[in-house]
This record gives structure tokens, sequence and C-alpha cells, in this order.
């Protein structure tokens, strides 16, 4: 089952390591993504649970062996306001979706769990919070396996650094998971790029004008809600 799915990214290194599995539906709220994750795994737009908030999970199947959550990292990112899990009024965040995905875990005890957010989650400022996700899957039943990796050591010509918590139900766990051994990179992103691009693809002095303007905005909106001042932009 695919929480958070997106385009489901979890769901194509799947394929790619030929790892078959049949899918019980997948869980996602915006509907270009939908539509994109149905046209790239061939399966009907039917199969999407929509909202995880309003998913009931008593009427999930009890023979789930995998859940994949990648769950919102807009309150625990550099680039967010960091907000954590609940806001100023206590309220659950983007990323406090955490707790629903728990919910659907703990109904469903699936044999093991896969988790991926921004490497900020592991980090000093949200020790509290990745805390509360590992000692609540620890009370889900589950061992918890996590480390931080790095994308370009794993073939990928890109610092994009991920923690990954991989969840073991406790009564199948043998303790001898380990995280892959990072791997030599080989190629650059040169050449991962098209030797020519569309004229459509590149920005235009307008176009550049505009995301100017919409990243002081942004930028504006952030100070503000942190409660400095608007001059300081």
């Amino acid at each position: 089952m695919s929480l958070f799915s997106g385009i489901g990214a979890f769901e194509k290194a799947l394929e790619r390591l030929k790892i078959p599995y049949e899918l019980v539906g997948y869980c996602e709220i915006d509907p270009f993504a939908s539509k994109a994750y149905s046209l790239l795994h061939g399966v009907p737009e039917s199969m999407n649970f929509g909202d995880i908030t309003k998913l009931n999970e008593k009427i999930l199947p009890d023979n789930i062996d995998l859940i994949t959550y990648g769950f919102p990292c807009q309150d625990i990112s550099i680039a967010g306001l960091q907000k954590g899990f609940t806001d100023v009024n206590g309220e659950k965040t983007r990323s406090g979706l955490f707790f629903d995905a728990l919910r659907i875990i703990e109904h469903t005890q699936p044999q093991v769990a896969i988790a991926e957010n921004v490497k900020n989650l592991a980090g000093k400022k949200f020790s509290k919070q990745f805390s509360i996700v590992l000692d609540s899957l620890e009370a889900a039943g589950y061992n918890n396996y996590w480390k931080i990796l790095n994308a370009m050591d794993y073939e990928i010509p890109q610092n994009r650094e991920r923690v990954l918590i991989v969840s073991i139900r406790k009564d199948i766990d043998t303790g001898i998971f380990q995280f892959p051994e990072p791997v030599p990179l080989k190629k650059c992103f040169g050449d991962m790029l098209e030797d020519e691009v569309p004229e459509k693809y590149f920005l235009t002095p307008e176009k550049v004008k505009k995301i100017e303007y919409s990243n002081f905005v942004q930028e504006r909106t952030i100070i503000q809600d942190r409660g400095g001042s608007v001059e300081h932009c």
C-alpha cells in the first residue's frame, strides 16, 4: 500500500529491482499527481484512496505486506516554516500527517513500513519529532532502522540527502537488515541532459521577472509569519 504516493517513486524502485507486488491502493490528494501515478503504473484512479485524513483504516485488508509513506516535509524542511508536527494553535501541520500514516500502520500491521523524508527530520532542531516517529512505530510493534542516504552515493549525480526509516514488525524481524553500501558514481549531471532542448523550455526575461517577484512575496510572507519586519526583505 502506498501513502503520500506522488508519482510512485517507491513503486518504480520495486519495478526496477524486479520485485513483484500487488497494489492494494494508493493515497494521493493532488489530482494531477494521481493522474500521473495512474498513467505511470497502469492502474485505475479508482484505486486512489484520496485524502489520507479521511481514509478509514478499518476498511483496509488485513494482509498488507508493505506500506510506503513519504509524508510531507514542508514543515520540517529548511526551505519551509519549520513548524514541526503542530502549529502554534496545536493544529496538525502537513508534516503532522505522519500520524495518519501511523494510524494506518497500527491497524493494518504490515510486515514492513518504509518512510522517507528530508535530512532535517533527523537533525537537532527536530529531535523531539524524530523521537516521536521512532517511539510511536516501536510502540506499534516495529523495530526501526534508519539512516541518512545521499543520492550521489547510489549512482545518481545529485547531492540529495534523505532520511530513510525501515520499520520491520518485531515478530518477523531477524535483526540482519542493513542499508546498502555506497557505490562509485560513474555519471555526471551532464550525462543526464539532452543535447538539444526546445526553445519553449528556456526562461524568457519576462518569466524570470515573475519568478523573482514570486520568490520575494514568498520570502516576505515567511518573515511576517515568523514575526519579523518586511523591511528586512
